[in-house]
């Protein structure tokens, strides 16, 4: 079975936008995994936050 066509055509995005989205995106993440490590256990509660 065939895909039916579609009448909305999406452009192609430039490349300096694609490679900042995934620079921002992949620093989001390194942020918030660092962020994680310090803060988990309190966050989580299995130390206090006064306790470091």
């Amino acid at each position: 079975m065939a895909a039916p066509k579609h009448s909305i055509q999406i452009p192609p995005v430039r490349p300096l936008y694609r490679i900042a989205a995934t620079g921002l995106g992949a620093s989001m993440w390194f942020f918030l995994m660092y962020r994680a490590k310090k803060d988990g256990p309190a966050l989580l509660g299995w130390k206090h936050p006064w306790d470091h």
